[in-house]
């Protein structure tokens, strides 16, 4: 069985490892070694990379059953795919109701979600599920499988 990552298709069983450059000058790029040491640079992002192997069964769902993504509004779809687009990755609460999207993974640090990479822009509407409450950040892409 292949999956497709990006634009290119992987045999999961070669795969050794999916990685980010060291270069964060283009920080929607991943590195995929595989077992003959071959690397290959797809066109695609960590999050794409992991909704395909878990489409395809090779790795677990971090979101379990319960937190299946929520139906989009319109209005949601297009603001999520225009995020996704300009490498914004996740969205999070902090606790004063306040929502952010991050470029890069954020972790929770007291009542605000920190991606130290200080690469974090406001969301002024929408996106009511996600909560401070979460334990982790809502993937973009995953928000925006179908």
């Amino acid at each position: 069985m292949f999956v497709k990552i990006g634009d290119a298709w992987f045999n999961p069983d070669e795969i050794t490892a999916i990685s980010l450059p060291c270069n964060e000058k283009d920080p929607t790029k991943i590195i995929v070694t595989l077992r003959q040491g071959v690397s290959v640079w797809p066109d695609a992002t960590m999050d794409e990379a992991e909704a395909a192997l878990i489409d395809a069964g090779y790795i677990e769902n971090p979101y379990p059953e319960e937190d299946e993504p929520p139906e989009l509004t319109e209005e949601e779809h297009d603001a999520a795919a225009d995020l996704y687009d300009r490498g914004f990755e996740w969205l999070a609460r902090d606790m004063d109701g306040k929502l952010y999207a991050f470029r890069d993974k954020p972790e929770k640090e007291g009542a605000y979600w920190n991606s130290f990479a200080n690469k974090a822009e406001p969301i002024d509407e929408g996106f009511d599920f996600v909560a401070y409450d979460d334990e982790k950040p809502w993937s973009i892409a995953y928000l925006l499988l179908d």
